[in-house]
């Protein structure tokens, strides 16, 4: 037989994101939706940052746009056809 009883669980979730580069924070979920947020580790003879240590970003869409537009391939269509 299981014994069931209720429980309460604290989850956390992002409530706002604010931009690495020009240090504005978006609250509204269809900004936040666009935002570039990546994170690596690095490996072993990393010369920029250094060996096995993490790097991570979050950039909102107009400094995606301003920092990386000349070098991003934009592919257009629609990615659920």
């Amino acid at each position: 037989m299981k014994n069931m009883e209720m429980v309460t669980q604290k989850v956390e979730q992002v409530v706002s994101l604010t931009c690495d580069c020009c240090k504005k924070e978006y609250n509204d979920i269809l900004e936040m939706q666009e935002f570039l947020s990546w994170e690596d580790t690095c490996g072993y003879g990393n010369i920029v940052f250094g060996d096995l240590n993490s790097v991570k970003i979050d950039l909102c869409q107009y400094c995606v746009k301003k920092l990386l537009g000349d070098y991003i391939r934009v592919i257009e269509g629609n990615m659920y056809e």
